[in-house]
C-alpha cells in the first residue's frame, strides 16, 4: 500500500505542475505603450484547472495512504 501512496504522491506533483504550466500558457498578453490586451483560451483554461484539482486529490490519497498505519 505505500507504493501507491508513494505513486498517487508522485502523480499529483506531476499533474499539479501540468495544470500549471497550462494555465499559465492558456493567456496571451499584448502591450502596446499604454494600451493593453489580453485573452484567454477557455477550454485550456478549464481542463487546466480539472488537472490541478486532479493532483490535489491525488496528493491527498497518497498523503492518507502512506499516514495510515497498518
Amino acid at each position: 500500500m505505500r507504493i501507491i501512496g508513494i505513486i498517487l504522491i508522485v502523480v499529483g506533483i506531476l499533474l499539479g505542475y501540468y495544470g500549471f504550466t497550462k494555465l499559465d500558457n492558456s493567456k496571451a498578453d499584448v502591450k502596446i505603450g499604454d494600451l493593453e490586451i489580453s485573452a484567454k483560451d477557455k477550454p485550456n483554461t478549464t481542463s487546466a484547472w480539472l488537472m490541478i484539482g486532479a493532483g490535489v486529490v491525488g496528493l491527498v490519497a497518497g498523503g492518507a495512504m502512506l499516514a495510515k498505519k497498518e
